[in-house]
């Protein structure tokens, strides 16, 4: 090999390396390789403890889309959901721990996967160190689709979520009520209908959800996935903390609060006065609140 050849190699693995490190590092974090079994399911995810401070850090979850899907443990890092994530997690100094799972090629989020993604969860939050009430929930596309779908299996699992250019049919109303949503649609995505969120949407708001619906002119699906993670967005995705870190559970204080639909824990909308209910937990507008005689 002359040397001209080795320079040239040399070059070209030197770009790689950049490129690698452009990946993993550039976007404001450094994201740990994982793998773990969970709901015997083996997932491959990348992690990222961004911020620090005295209280505990939150757990911010990514879903990503389907062409990311594989078994590099690379993939998910590129889109661009991810970067506009870390960068506000790091702008607004937020102690977070940001854990993105790579979906097995030719696979999705829904079905048993469901189960593997609420083991993930557990697992970090189960080493002691995670608030447990401030879990936060975020996909685009099929990931998008998969959030919908991660609601309603656990109702009231997480602080608040964002769900962009997904699919929530299927889904029951009553149990993703129980969580503050923002989701975003494009007129222009054929891959997704938007008829189908906005009777979804209205069916969360007859049950008193917290959830904001936007409709961008113009958005094709890729657009939705990509530009939909706004400040404003996530600063009121993020603005939705526990008022009672012991048990999350939040307590009406006035006369308006009192006089919002009220569900019982099973998504049954309780047909007496907010003064004749039975001591209970109940959920308004999303939020779990204590009644005590």
């Amino acid at each position: 090999m002359n040397i001209k050849m080795m320079k040239t190699r040399g070059l070209v693995l030197l770009v790689v390396l950049c490129m690698i490190f452009f990946h993993t590092e550039a976007i404001g974090a450094t994201f740990s390789y994982e793998q773990g079994t969970f709901g015997g399911i083996a997932l491959s995810y990348r992690k990222a403890v961004i911020g620090d401070g005295n209280e505990r850090p939150s757990l911010v979850l990514y879903l990503h889309g389907g062409s990311s899907r594989g078994s590099d443990n690379e993939a998910q890092l590129l889109e661009p959901g991810v970067d506009s994530l870390a960068n506000y997690l790091e702008n607004h100094d937020i102690h977070a721990v940001f854990i993105v799972p790579q979906c097995p090629a030719g696979g999705g989020w829904l079905g048993s996967m469901q189960s593997a993604l609420k083991g993930l969860i557990d697992y970090e939050v189960n080493k002691g160190n995670i608030n447990r009430e401030q879990l936060y929930l975020f996909g685009g596309s099929m990931g998008g689709t998969g959030s919908w779908n991660l609601l309603n299996s656990y109702p009231g699992l997480f602080t608040a979520a964002m769900p962009v250019a997904g699919n929530p049919s299927e889904q029951n109303a009553a149990n993703v009520a129980q969580t503050p949503v923002y989701t975003v649609m494009g007129t222009e995505d054929r891959i997704m209908n938007l008829g189908t969120v906005r009777d979804f949407v209205d069916s969360l708001r007859t049950y008193g959800d917290e959830v904001e619906f936007d409709i961008e002119q113009g958005w094709t699906h890729e657009n939705t996935c990509i530009m939909s993670y706004t400040t404003q967005r996530l600063d009121w995705v993020f603005g939705h903390q526990s008022k009672n870190p012991e048990t999350g559970i939040l307590e009406p204080k006035s006369a308006v609060e009192r006089s919002m639909a009220v569900y019982n824990l099973q998504g049954q909308r309780m047909r007496v006065s907010p003064e004749e209910l039975p001591s209970g937990i109940y959920i308004s507008r999303g939020r779990k609140f204590v009644v005590r005689h």
